[in-house]
């Protein structure tokens, strides 16, 4: 089943490219966090660019609806609890 050889360590990236492509990696996830998933998910645009992408509209909607659903789940809540004398 094995049937491809090692890589020889000249071909193997180095230490500081690792570090370079793992920082780099890290600086467009923490991008696309603040300009996509925040705006989208929870309705935060500490850029603007959700806005302008219709993004902070549909994570307003998702945070008002979750808003109203945990509502109605203390109002259930409530009901179903025995009232103490």
């Amino acid at each position: 089943m094995y049937n491809t050889d090692l890589p020889k360590r000249a071909d193997l990236p180095t230490t500081g490219k690792l570090l370079r492509s793992t920082a780099l990696a890290a600086l467009i996830a923490g991008g696309l966090l603040v300009t996509t998933v925040l705006p989208a998910e929870y309705g935060i645009d500490p850029t603007g660019i959700g806005r302008a992408l219709g993004l902070t509209p549909m994570g307003e909607i998702k945070m008002s609806l979750a808003a109203e659903a945990r509502a109605e789940e203390r109002a259930l809540l409530r009901k179903r609890r025995p009232h103490s004398p």
